[in-house]
């Protein structure tokens, strides 16, 4: 089953781009007045921001009818981010709950690919080595019975570098969350705050992180090329 590619735009538009601007503006826009369902008007923006990202998380899932566990663990950060907002305002859940979830996502995710690596189905080849990338039938005609352990190796290598990219997104996510998250959830001020980390994160973290990703595979690229002799056009798919 083939699915729809993701329209970049859109998905930052409603990913990023949306609930930063609801999170810093909300507030003013719908008045400090206001409640609904016994919440208070900056958890009901805190609510409005998140819709975005769950209402894209869910289309693009009933769309394609499946996802990857990156993006399960992405949604289950943002429900967290609400949970935490909506209950933190009502029971004086610290400020510390939101630093702890900000590291602990990418943390679980680096330790679920490393754990993955001797399994039948190591993540990094489900997640970068596809029919949605890779050209497999042609890879894996070319590559001779002497050379499945080099391959085996290539994938191993690369598992290092992208469980370590999560990682270094993990410490990044902490220290960025120790310095700006600095009120409790219900503070006038924790939704702008959230909504500084959110930017803030996407592009401090992304930058460091993604060229470690970038890098690794990069080299399982160059790698298939060495042992099947295809050229990179050959290996990719159009």
């Amino acid at each position: 089953m083939n699915s729809k590619k993701e329209n970049p735009i859109f998905s930052i538009t409603l990913n990023l781009i949306l609930p930063v601007i609801i999170l810093k503006k909300g507030d003013s826009w719908i008045g400090a007045d206001i409640q609904l369902f016994g919440l208070e008007s900056s958890m009901l923006v805190l609510i409005m921001a998140l819709l975005f990202p769950i209402i894209y998380f869910l289309n693009d899932f009933i769309k394609n009818s499946r996802t990857n566990f990156i993006s399960i663990l992405g949604f289950v950060n943002i429900l967290l981010t609400g949970l935490i907002g909506i209950l933190g305002e009502k029971f004086g859940i610290s400020k510390n709950w939101f630093i702890i979830k900000e590291s602990i996502i990418p943390l679980a995710i680096g330790i679920l690919i490393l754990v993955s690596m001797n399994s039948k189905s190591p993540l990094v080849k489900t997640i970068i080595f596809n029919d949605s990338v890779f050209n497999i039938a042609k890879i894996n005609q070319h590559i001779k019975e002497e050379k499945i352990s080099i391959f085996d190796e290539i994938f191993r290598n690369s598992t290092y570098l992208i469980s370590g990219s999560f990682f270094l997104s993990s410490v990044i996510q902490f220290f960025l969350a120790r310095i700006i998250i600095t009120v409790d959830p219900g503070h006038a001020d924790f939704n702008d705050q959230v909504g500084t980390m959110t930017w803030m994160s996407y592009f401090i973290v992304m930058i460091p992180c993604m060229s470690m990703f970038g890098y690794a595979i990069y080299k399982i690229m160059n790698g298939i090329t060495e042992i099947t002799g295809l050229k990179r056009e050959e290996i990719l798919n159009s």
